[in-house]
């Protein structure tokens, strides 16, 4: 895919586009600091302390200060730095936060990702939040970092897609950066996405008013043939096996070179590399959101 396309994602409310060079870490912005990604983690906290940390509160002293760990119980990519200080400038600014492993870095069984030195309420109060979010979003990255280093090789984008978990769409987006491939758009506003839904009841005459500016979704040669005439600034090949990917690919290069072409259904780690080799520009793969496992972390108070 040529470098000078991406799609058209944004972050929803703006709050705040700074972060740090070190919350960044390698591969890119850490978190969108949106007032609907503020307001998930008010009440994702909000869901778990409820009206308090009864047990916390009964046996620790409201002073008690020390310090703990969070430590990877397994192998993968980190992801949620930002995400952290984040919960923690909600709950707690005082507590003092030390990453040794940063966003886009590996990690390994056992090493210490970051320590906490503060008030142990505060810290306990944000423990179980705090590892769900990791866990999910490290998930992501790790999952997706596997499926960028399978096609490294080749000229090939890897992509997410829609299929996230309703509300945390933002942050699954940031998490597959984080891994390494980039986000498709974030929602139905921002690109005329043509699929196989939109064709029993649209006229499809309408998209030649806007040659260059959409993506439409084909199921067949036919079909190919067809949306190459719409001038589309991309098609998808949906559920196309690599052979039939292949030969997509010679029929489109042979009538233009303008028209980026995606595939997307089926696409696993075993087969991404046959897709890549087709000659596609970019690859979709929805699991890199909608089936990921957690990646397991302990915290361990000092």
């Amino acid at each position: 895919m040529r470098k000078n396309f991406l799609y058209p994602t944004k972050h929803n409310l703006p709050v705040s586009t700074k972060a740090s060079r070190a919350d960044r870490g390698i591969h890119g912005h850490s978190l969108p600091v949106s007032r609907r990604t503020l307001n998930f983690l008010r009440e994702a906290l909000r869901e778990d302390i409820g009206r308090g940390d009864v047990t916390s509160n009964l046996l620790i002293p409201a002073n008690a200060r020390g310090s703990a760990r969070v430590i990877a119980k397994e192998k993968g990519i980190f992801c949620g730095q930002r995400l952290v200080r984040e919960l923690f400038r909600i709950a707690d600014p005082a507590v003092k936060l030390e990453f040794k492993v940063r966003n886009g870095d590996r990690f390994r069984p056992g090493m210490v990702v970051f320590k906490m030195h503060g008030n142990i309420r505060s810290i306990l109060k944000v423990e179980r939040t705090m590892v769900n979010f990791i866990s999910h979003l490290s998930g992501i990255a790790t999952k997706t970092r596997l499926f960028v280093d399978k096609v490294k090789k080749y000229p090939v984008v890897i992509l997410d897609t829609r299929k996230t978990t309703p509300g945390w769409r933002e942050l699954e987006k940031v998490a597959v950066q984080v891994g390494g491939a980039r986000n498709h758009r974030q929602g139905l506003d921002e690109y005329i996405f043509v699929k196989e839904n939109h064709r029993i009841h649209g006229s499809l005459k309408k998209l030649r008013n806007c040659p260059g500016q959409f993506e439409i979704e084909v199921r067949s040669l036919g079909e190919l043939w067809e949306a190459i005439q719409l001038k589309p600034q991309v098609i998808l090949l949906d559920n196309f096996t690599p052979r039939e990917a292949k030969k997509s690919v010679g029929i489109v290069r042979r009538e233009t070179r303008k028209i980026f072409l995606e595939a997307s259904g089926g696409i696993t780690l075993d087969n991404v590399r046959q897709y890549a080799m087709a000659g596609v520009d970019s690859i979709s793969v929805g699991s890199l959101t909608h089936s990921v496992e957690a990646v397991d972390f302990s915290l361990l108070v000092d």
